[in-house]
């Protein structure tokens, strides 16, 4: 596989967000706070599962194959990938990656969805949830959606490291949501272990 899963960052005096603008509508952590517009495609999510396979999820990793399985039917138009199944799945899948790791902040939800980032403290770790699962529906990497992850340069070393044993993943495997799920938080444990990835998120 020739994936990388973590994309370039330029971030100068890591005085900015990796898109380099001022982040709007930063969200704490904590599952009561939820920006309502991610609560909501979360649960049509949740619905749209349960209604196409019978199975239920419960905002927790266990299910993340039943949303594989899901993604796996999805015979949908592209456009309607776009804009409904990636909204909906991209926010289902950084809930719960937010509230298995207890951090996270949710950013810029109140713009397009391309502009959509969840963010971590360590190592400023950021992507974009939505394009995240575009790829996983498309079976593609796409671009311009913000799908793999940006680190702090400093931390930029230690998220290589930790990855490193996703670099041979076969291409099937990489575009599922337990898959990266599992990248993101082997990522995330190496930068919170590591004191260079520990610099505050601006």
């Amino acid at each position: 596989m020739l994936h990388d899963p973590i994309g370039p960052v330029e971030v100068a005096g890591a005085s900015l967000p990796p898109d380099g603008r001022p982040a709007k509508a930063r969200y704490r952590r904590g599952p009561m706070e939820t920006p309502p517009r991610v609560m909501d495609l979360a649960i049509a999510c949740v619905t749209s599962v349960k209604n196409a396979t019978g199975l239920e999820l419960d905002m927790t990793q266990d299910t993340l194959p039943v949303l594989d399985h899901y993604a796996r039917m999805v015979e949908s138009s592209q456009d309607e990938i776009v804009s409904l199944l990636g909204p909906m799945c991209g926010a289902y899948f950084g809930e719960v990656l937010r509230r298995h790791l207890d951090d996270g902040d949710w950013e810029n939800t109140e713009e397009d969805y391309d502009q959509w980032r969840l963010g971590f403290e360590p190592g400023s770790l950021s992507f974009n949830p939505v394009g995240l699962a575009l790829e996983v529906l498309l079976k593609t990497e796409v671009a311009a959606w913000g799908a793999h992850l940006e680190v702090a340069p400093s931390a930029r070393k230690a998220a290589d490291e930790a990855l490193a044993v996703y670099r041979n993943v076969r291409q099937d495997d990489f575009f599922r949501f337990a898959v990266r799920f599992e990248g993101i938080e082997q990522a995330y444990r190496a930068l919170l272990n590591d004191p260079k990835g520990m610099a505050p998120r601006p």
